[in-house]
Order: C-alpha cells, then sequence, then structure tokens
C-alpha cells in the first residue's frame, strides 16, 4: 500500500502540473510502487486537496482498443468534477489542456443511489435507477509526459485521462433504444474519425455501468442521485492539435459539439 507521503507528494505534484503548466515524469514522484487503489486513493485526495466537486464518475478502457493502448488489463474509473460537466455547443482553450483528445460515448445520470453492499448489482437493477440517457463527448487529457510508456496506475492516478465531459441533450425515454446496437460517429473538423456500436465496450451500456457500481461499491464508494456516468468509447481516442471543431452524431439522439480554441 502507498504510504501518505507518497500519496501526499503526488498530489503536490498534480496540482503544479495543473497550475504551472508542468508535464509529469512520474506518480508518486520517488517511483514508488503503485496498486490500482493506491491510484484511486491519489485521485481522491487530489479532488480534496482542491476543493473540487464530484458530480461523477467515467469507466476508462472500456473497450479492448483502449485496453491495448495503455497497457490495461480491464476497465477502471476516473473522477468527473463539476466544472469539467459542460453542456453541448461547448467550446475550451486548447491551451487548458497538455494531450488533449476526444471520444464520442453515451452517459447516465442516476435517479438513485447505488450504496455500497457486498452483493454485486445487476444490469436490470442499474437500469431502474437511471433518470437519464446522455449523448456524450469526452474530453480526454493527461499530465503524464510519456503516456505510452507509463504504469496504468499512474494514468488512474492522473484521474484517468479525464480533462471533460461534453453532454448533449437528455433523453429521459431511453428505455425503448437498443443502446449496444446504436451507431455513433464522431468527426473532426468535418472529417469522420470512426464510427461503430457501443457493443464494443463492455456491451450494453447498461453493463458498464453495473461495473462501475461493483467497482465502487468493493471499495466502499457510492453512485448519488444526480451523478453522471460515462460508460466508455467505442469510437477510439482521437487527439486534436490546435484549433478544432469536433462532432458527435449519434443519429436520432442528436448531435454533441465540441469547439477547440
Amino acid at each position: 500500500m502507498i504510504s501518505p507521503p507518497d500519496v501526499q507528494a503526488s498530489v503536490e505534484v498534480l496540482v503544479a502540473a495543473r497550475a504551472r503548466r508542468l508535464l509529469l515524469e512520474r506518480l508518486p514522484p520517488s517511483g514508488a510502487s503503485l496498486s490500482v487503489d493506491d491510484a484511486y486513493a491519489i485521485q481522491e485526495a487530489f479532488a480534496r486537496r482542491c476543493g473540487l466537486p464530484v458530480v461523477g464518475y467515467k469507466i476508462g478502457c472500456a473497450s479492448k482498443e483502449s485496453q491495448a493502448l495503455v497497457k490495461a488489463q480491464g476497465p477502471f474509473t476516473a473522477l468527473i468534477f463539476a466544472p469539467g460537466r459542460l453542456d453541448s455547443p461547448a467550446e475550451v482553450p486548447s491551451q487548458d489542456f497538455f494531450t488533449l483528445g476526444v471520444e464520442a460515448e453515451f452517459a447516465f445520470t442516476m435517479r438513485s443511489g447505488l450504496p455500497a453492499r457486498a452483493a454485486p448489482y445487476e444490469r436490470a437493477e442499474v437500469a431502474a435507477a437511471v433518470a437519464a440517457l446522455w449523448p456524450a463527448i469526452e474530453i480526454c487529457d493527461t499530465r503524464i509526459a510519456r503516456w505510452k510508456a507509463a504504469r496504468i496506475e499512474e494514468i488512474i492516478a492522473d484521474n484517468g485521462f479525464h480533462g471533460g465531459l461534453v453532454v448533449g441533450r437528455g433523453i429521459a425515454d431511453w428505455r425503448r433504444l437498443d443502446l449496444a446496437a446504436h451507431e455513433v460517429a464522431i468527426s473532426v473538423n468535418g472529417a469522420v474519425r470512426a464510427k461503430g456500436a457501443s457493443a464494443a465496450t463492455l456491451g450494453d451500456p447498461f453493463d458498464g455501468l453495473a461495473w462501475i457500481a461493483n467497482d465502487l461499491a468493493r471499495r466502499g464508494r457510492a453512485l448519488r442521485p444526480g451523478d453522471i456516468v460515462a460508460t466508455g468509447t467505442w469510437t477510439g481516442l482521437h487527439f486534436v492539435s490546435g484549433s478544432a471543431e469536433v462532432v458527435a452524431d449519434f443519429g436520432s439522439l442528436g448531435r454533441v459539439a465540441l469547439s477547440v480554441r
């Protein structure tokens, strides 16, 4: 288990990285080994240190493609902070990010909470707790200088490549939809980068929601009413350099737009 000084040192370099636009060589700075749960401890300590309200969670590495990119053995969770939850159309300054990428995915807001418990949550149970479905673009970002060579635990500690979440129009009648088969396309500056259906992630997006509810419960955490959960991309990670117009086209569910300036 990571030592309290290593947690504190990690938090301080993460705060400095954001404030002074510094890339990080490693986490923790001492080079000590990290477990996934150690990485979550750093995530949460950073949020407390900065006083950032947590409004939900994202699933990272929900697809085999994403797992291969960062050498992950499976999915992980990261925190969504209130200032990073944006409504479409959104505009962000490129200089606010280090390694800006974009992904299309589905998100849910919770009508009721899913408290920590020993028995695992199943798909039907988590679906019954959902208030609305949101088409979304995740803004991805990392402060790790050589992230392709970094340990996955370092990426998780740096809040799992998360930079923000842009959401479109909320869908209240999501029960009529076959989300796993619903095709989405993401484009950058008018050129389609990828398209596909969400079955390429953890299966049906509700399988992803069940996974994150159980992963949080394992750590004594819970989904709360009003939390938003981004369930992971199936269109891949697409990097943006300089100014760009990003659009995720969810067909009948609408479009999500992000301008990078």
